[in-house]
């Protein structure tokens, strides 16, 4: 069953039915931002060529940016979907704080573990949202973008405690949030911590600090990921030559851009082209 909401430009889809929203046959790419929540047994996604197994009351959070496959699907899910026409995390940030935490910045795919009470609480969500799209008014699109809200505020308090980042000095933890959101914004021309500590005014040492203090990888290490993710991104999908890549991503040549690679891989960027395809 799905469920949709569009006035031509915004959209929010409503789908109990995963393929509906990717492909099982290869890898797609949506413009929409997606939240999938398992609601029984067991789903497996292909998450830029990284295989993720999602369990009965997981829910995770798809950035537009990363490519999306369905190897299994032996399970009951939700999924909610909208594009940047009907709500912008980056410009709506200061409603939710949700950038860095579960849309953009972070590694890999943010997923929460939900407990009864959590389950309970986006039931209810989920039903104002159901009930929401048998009313066509002038107000519809706003409350549903009101209930899409709650929605991401409960889930990035929970990803907050699920990461230990709750009831540790708020300074802190934002600084996290911030680095990731610029690392997110500029990894294709800056490649240093010292970049981005300028941006926060901020020393390199105390941002690794307090990195380390919250249990954190390194901020080297946070940007370097971030680059080879969108390196492999460029070299599976894309027919873009190394020197082509090496321009994309900042470096001055593809040779520099090569070594980066390997050092960061363990294979050259042909080996893995060819492993993966």
């Amino acid at each position: 069953m799905e469920n949709i909401f569009n006035n031509g430009f915004a959209t929010l889809k409503l789908s109990t039915r995963l393929e509906d929203v990717f492909t099982n046959r290869e890898s797609s790419k949506s413009n929409c931002y997606s939240l999938l929540w398992v609601t029984e047994g067991m789903i497996d996604l292909s998450i830029d060529e990284i295989d993720i197994q999602l369990n009965e009351n997981q829910m995770a959070f798809i950035t537009p940016v990363k490519y999306v496959k369905i190897l299994e699907n032996h399970g009951k899910v939700n999924v909610i979907q909208f594009n940047r026409e009907f709500y912008c995390i980056r410009e709506n940030d200061h409603e939710v704080s949700c950038e860095g935490i579960l849309y953009f910045g972070s590694q890999g795919l943010p997923t929460l573990n939900l407990e009864d009470k959590d389950v309970k609480s986006f039931e209810r969500l989920l039903e104002v949202i159901r009930e929401e799209f048998e009313i066509t008014d002038t107000i519809q699109e706003e409350m549903l973008r009101i209930v899409l809200k709650k929605w991401l505020i409960k889930a990035t308090r929970i990803a907050k405690v699920q990461n230990n980042i709750v009831g540790l000095s708020t300074s802190k933890t934002e600084v996290l949030r911030q680095f990731k959101v610029l690392v997110e914004k500029n990894y294709k021309t800056l490649h240093k911590v010292s970049d981005y500590a300028k941006l926060l005014n901020m020393s390199p040492k105390t941002i690794s600090n307090q990195f380390n203090k919250l249990g954190q990888e390194s901020p080297s290490v946070i940007i370097q990921q971030r680059v080879i993710i969108e390196a492999k991104r460029y070299i599976l999908y894309s027919n873009l030559s190394n020197k082509e890549i090496a321009y994309k991503l900042g470096f001055d040549d593809s040779s520099s851009f090569s070594h980066y690679f390997k050092t960061r891989t363990g294979i050259s960027s042909k080996q893995f082209k060819e492993i993966n395809n």
